[in-house]
């Protein structure tokens, strides 16, 4: 016997058909959203992360590598001095001594007193006094990445101004014999002045050489030419000048290490932006990187240091970082989405200005006065 079979069907033309279709529909609608918006809310999750790990290493990058530029005046009032006539010897004013344009690292010059080794000493009668005026202060950043740091040219003219101020506090700190031992120092380096004063030969080769007359009056005393006494008197005003100024060798070396130290900052080199960059920006940033996130790194850094001192975003440093999410539904979405996010992070400063408002005569390391500015965010100006 035939078997009676009962087609089937889906009712599509009734409401029950519509409201499967509605149904099914509604299904799928709701979990491509909800799909969507975990997907969202992983992205704007992992790019908050993005953007603290970024913040960090603007505001390491804005306090590490950082030194406060300073350039000052320091004056001597040598005090008074013996004066004496056939009856009677009292104390008269001496001289003042100015050495203008000194610069260097506010930690060393003013905090540590390294500014005391320009003063000169006093004369005879004593009653000086020794302090330092304010001419100018800045920020400089150290660490070269990109245009982190400050130019050749800029380090270059702060080793001049440091030779010239050098040798003249040595020539000054000569005092009697300044005049020539302004002579001896000219067109040295303060690496040839270290070595002048570290060798007794070398310095009375350059004395007699100044006066001259040959190295220990050789040629003078050799014969009877009467020039003999004279050298020998310019040989002994040459050992007591000696004496004065040789322990000025360490004061000298200690403004070579300091041009070292800046020159050695400055040129650090930086093989790869994206894996060795700045060691405290990088260091911050790898710790607040999110765990989802994937080739991420930072793209660039602008400093605004010395050189841009002008400029509204001075003295910040802004950090440009990119990084890959993953995505938790490869089959809807890509397999990873890029964002890119900027930090800008300031440092802050005493105005000289300001500190000097009410009076520019300093014994000590500057802490008075009002803050510099808050920079202007820099992000995206240059991106």
């Amino acid at each position: 016997m035939q078997q009676r079979y009962t087609r089937g069907k889906i009712k599509l033309k009734n409401e029950d058909g519509t409201v499967l279709i509605i149904a099914v529909f509604l299904v799928m609608l709701f979990a491509i959203l909800f799909a969507g918006m975990v997907q969202l809310g992983m992205y704007l999750l992992a790019r908050d992360q993005l953007q603290t790990a970024t913040d960090a290493a603007a505001l390491a990058g804005a306090s590490n590598g950082t030194h406060r530029y300073v350039k000052i005046n320091v004056i001597t009032d040598r005090g008074e001095r013996i004066v004496c006539d056939d009856d009677d010897c009292w104390c008269s004013g001496c001289s003042r001594v100015t050495i203008k344009n000194i610069p260097g690292d506010e930690k060393t010059l003013l905090d540590e007193g390294a500014w005391k080794n320009y003063c000169v000493p006093e004369c005879d009668c004593g009653g000086g006094d020794c302090w330092y005026e304010l001419v100018e202060r800045n920020m400089m950043y150290d660490t070269h990445s990109m245009g982190w740091g400050v130019s050749k040219t800029t380090i270059d003219d702060t080793e001049k101004e440091l030779t010239e101020a050098t040798k003249t506090a040595i020539a000054e700190y000569g005092y009697g014999y300044t005049s020539t031992l302004n002579k001896m120092l000219k067109n040295l380096t303060l690496e040839q002045i270290s070595t002048l004063l570290g060798s007794k030969n070398r310095f009375m080769q350059a004395w007699m050489n100044i006066g001259g007359y040959t190295y220990n009056c050789g040629s003078e005393c050799a014969g009877d030419t009467g020039a003999c006494y004279p050298c020998e008197e310019w040989m002994s005003e040459g050992d007591k000048a000696y004496k004065k100024v040789s322990d000025r060798k360490k004061f000298v070396d200690q403004c070579i290490q300091t041009m070292s130290n800046m020159r050695t900052a400055n040129s650090r080199p930086i093989n790869k932006l994206d894996a060795k960059y700045t060691e405290a920006a990088g260091r911050f940033f790898e710790a607040n990187l999110p765990k989802n996130a994937s080739d991420a790194g930072i793209q660039k850094i602008t400093v605004y240091g010395y050189e841009q001192r002008n400029s509204p975003y001075y003295p910040s440093v802004v950090v440009y970082a990119t990084a890959k999410i993953k995505t938790m539904f490869p089959s809807l979405f890509p397999n990873d989405l890029q964002t890119t996010v900027c930090a800008s992070g300031a440092t802050s400063f005493r105005d000289a200005q300001d500190q000097t408002r009410n009076g520019n005569k300093f014994y000590d390391a500057l802490t008075g006065g009002k803050w510099y500015r808050v920079p202007e965010d820099g992000c995206w100006v240059d991106w």
